[in-house]
Protein backbone atom coordinates (compact mmCIF):
# COMPACT_ATOMS: atom_id res chain seq x y z
CA UNK A 1 0.00 0.00 0.00
CA UNK A 2 1.13 3.45 -0.86
CA UNK A 3 1.38 6.64 1.58
CA UNK A 4 -1.44 8.81 0.17
CA UNK A 5 1.12 11.67 0.22
CA UNK A 6 3.56 10.60 -1.55
CA UNK A 7 0.93 9.50 -4.39
CA UNK A 8 -0.04 12.93 -4.39
CA UNK A 9 3.52 14.49 -4.97
CA UNK A 10 3.69 12.29 -7.78
CA UNK A 11 0.94 12.74 -9.02
CA UNK A 12 1.35 16.52 -8.93
CA UNK A 13 4.61 15.89 -10.65
CA UNK A 14 3.28 14.11 -13.40
CA UNK A 15 0.56 16.59 -14.11
CA UNK A 16 3.60 19.23 -14.22
CA UNK A 17 5.59 17.47 -16.84
CA UNK A 18 2.82 16.98 -18.83
CA UNK A 19 1.64 20.34 -19.09
CA UNK A 20 4.97 22.37 -18.78
CA UNK A 21 6.94 22.04 -21.85
CA UNK A 22 10.51 21.41 -21.37
CA UNK A 23 12.35 24.72 -21.75
CA UNK A 24 15.20 23.12 -23.88
CA UNK A 25 12.78 21.87 -26.31
CA UNK A 26 10.93 25.66 -26.26
CA UNK A 27 14.12 27.57 -26.94
CA UNK A 28 14.94 25.06 -30.05
CA UNK A 29 11.72 25.44 -31.87
CA UNK A 30 11.78 29.19 -31.34
CA UNK A 31 14.67 29.46 -32.93
CA UNK A 32 13.85 27.30 -35.75
CA UNK A 33 10.24 28.47 -36.44
CA UNK A 34 9.10 31.90 -37.77
CA UNK A 35 10.20 34.84 -35.88
CA UNK A 36 7.55 36.23 -33.69
CA UNK A 37 8.23 39.70 -34.30
CA UNK A 38 5.51 41.76 -37.11
CA UNK A 39 6.65 44.20 -39.22
CA UNK A 40 6.23 46.80 -42.05
CA UNK A 41 7.47 48.40 -44.71
CA UNK A 42 8.18 51.54 -42.70
CA UNK A 43 10.57 48.81 -40.61
CA UNK A 44 12.94 47.15 -43.57
CA UNK A 45 13.01 51.69 -44.29
CA UNK A 46 15.11 51.89 -41.10
CA UNK A 47 18.15 49.96 -42.49
CA UNK A 48 18.04 52.66 -45.58
CA UNK A 49 21.39 53.31 -43.73
CA UNK A 50 22.45 49.86 -45.65
CA UNK A 51 22.70 51.06 -48.99
CA UNK A 52 25.86 50.99 -50.72
CA UNK A 53 29.07 49.50 -51.56
CA UNK A 54 30.98 48.09 -48.58
CA UNK A 55 34.18 46.92 -47.56
CA UNK A 56 34.61 44.56 -44.53
CA UNK A 57 37.60 43.66 -42.17
CA UNK A 58 38.14 40.94 -39.38
CA UNK A 59 41.17 39.56 -37.72
CA UNK A 60 42.59 36.38 -39.57
CA UNK A 61 39.45 36.82 -42.31
CA UNK A 62 39.74 37.80 -46.31
CA UNK A 63 38.31 41.11 -47.17
CA UNK A 64 34.18 40.89 -48.21
CA UNK A 65 33.27 43.83 -50.11
CA UNK A 66 29.23 43.55 -50.39
CA UNK A 67 26.76 45.94 -52.47
CA UNK A 68 23.45 46.45 -50.66
CA UNK A 69 20.27 48.08 -52.75
CA UNK A 70 16.98 49.07 -52.34
CA UNK A 71 14.71 47.63 -55.02
CA UNK A 72 11.77 48.69 -53.72
CA UNK A 73 9.94 49.60 -50.11
CA UNK A 74 9.82 45.66 -49.49
CA UNK A 75 13.38 44.11 -50.92
CA UNK A 76 17.27 44.87 -50.33
CA UNK A 77 19.00 43.59 -53.23
CA UNK A 78 22.53 42.71 -51.66
CA UNK A 79 25.97 41.44 -53.75
CA UNK A 80 29.01 39.96 -52.87
CA UNK A 81 32.39 40.22 -54.51
CA UNK A 82 35.82 38.68 -53.97
CA UNK A 83 37.83 41.48 -54.21
CA UNK A 84 38.18 45.41 -54.39
CA UNK A 85 37.44 46.16 -58.34
CA UNK A 86 33.69 45.01 -58.18
CA UNK A 87 34.47 43.32 -61.85
CA UNK A 88 32.60 39.80 -60.90
CA UNK A 89 30.01 39.14 -58.22
CA UNK A 90 30.56 36.44 -56.26
CA UNK A 91 26.97 35.55 -55.05
CA UNK A 92 23.86 37.31 -54.51
CA UNK A 93 21.51 37.67 -51.80
CA UNK A 94 18.74 39.80 -50.13
CA UNK A 95 16.62 41.04 -47.34
CA UNK A 96 12.99 41.41 -48.13
CA UNK A 97 9.73 41.74 -46.59
CA UNK A 98 6.76 39.20 -46.91
CA UNK A 99 3.52 38.90 -45.01
CA UNK A 100 4.98 40.49 -41.80
CA UNK A 101 8.31 39.14 -41.75
CA UNK A 102 11.62 40.55 -42.35
CA UNK A 103 14.16 37.23 -44.16
CA UNK A 104 17.52 37.59 -45.03
CA UNK A 105 18.59 35.06 -47.87
CA UNK A 106 22.41 34.04 -49.04
CA UNK A 107 22.82 30.96 -51.24
CA UNK A 108 20.72 28.23 -50.10
CA UNK A 109 20.36 30.01 -46.15
CA UNK A 110 17.37 32.05 -44.89
CA UNK A 111 17.22 33.54 -41.95
CA UNK A 112 14.25 35.70 -39.80
CA UNK A 113 14.85 38.94 -38.44
CA UNK A 114 13.91 38.82 -34.40
CA UNK A 115 14.32 42.75 -34.10
CA UNK A 116 14.82 45.78 -36.46
CA UNK A 117 15.40 49.15 -35.46
CA UNK A 118 16.96 52.64 -37.06
CA UNK A 119 20.45 51.37 -35.26
CA UNK A 120 20.64 47.39 -36.46
CA UNK A 121 18.81 44.21 -36.94
CA UNK A 122 19.37 41.08 -35.83
CA UNK A 123 18.52 37.52 -37.37
CA UNK A 124 18.28 33.86 -36.57
CA UNK A 125 18.85 30.67 -38.54
CA UNK A 126 15.60 28.98 -40.18
CA UNK A 127 16.67 27.07 -43.67
CA UNK A 128 19.77 25.71 -44.33
CA UNK A 129 21.87 27.95 -41.35
CA UNK A 130 23.16 27.87 -38.22
CA UNK A 131 24.36 31.05 -37.19
CA UNK A 132 22.84 34.23 -36.20
CA UNK A 133 24.13 37.58 -37.19
CA UNK A 134 23.93 41.27 -35.94
CA UNK A 135 23.68 44.42 -38.05
CA UNK A 136 24.67 47.76 -36.26
CA UNK A 137 25.20 50.84 -37.61
CA UNK A 138 27.76 53.19 -35.99
CA UNK A 139 27.86 55.74 -38.37
CA UNK A 140 26.55 56.81 -41.64
CA UNK A 141 29.51 55.40 -43.29
CA UNK A 142 30.45 52.54 -40.92
CA UNK A 143 28.70 49.57 -39.42
CA UNK A 144 29.35 45.85 -37.65
CA UNK A 145 28.30 42.63 -39.20
CA UNK A 146 28.71 39.81 -35.99
CA UNK A 147 28.47 36.59 -36.97
CA UNK A 148 28.26 34.14 -34.06
CA UNK A 149 28.20 29.99 -35.00
CA UNK A 150 29.89 26.65 -34.26
CA UNK A 151 27.89 23.35 -34.87
CA UNK A 152 30.82 22.10 -32.66
CA UNK A 153 29.47 23.43 -29.21
CA UNK A 154 32.16 25.75 -29.21
CA UNK A 155 30.54 29.40 -30.01
CA UNK A 156 32.62 31.22 -32.36
CA UNK A 157 32.12 34.92 -33.11
CA UNK A 158 33.12 37.07 -36.04
CA UNK A 159 33.20 40.66 -35.87
CA UNK A 160 33.52 42.32 -39.69
CA UNK A 161 33.96 46.30 -39.66
CA UNK A 162 32.37 47.45 -42.65
CA UNK A 163 32.94 50.98 -44.12
CA UNK A 164 32.09 52.95 -47.37
CA UNK A 165 33.50 52.06 -50.32
CA UNK A 166 34.32 53.85 -53.23
CA UNK A 167 33.38 51.37 -56.19
CA UNK A 168 36.16 51.83 -58.71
Amino acid sequence: MTHPRRSLVLSVIAVACVVTPPRSAHAQSSQRGQPTTAFAAADLAKLRWLEGTWRGTAPAEPTIYERYHFANDSTIEITYYNDSTLARPAGTGRVYLTVGRIFHTSGAGRWGASHVDDRGAYFIPQVNAHNTFAWKMVSPDQWTSTLRGGLTGHERVTAFDMRKFAAP
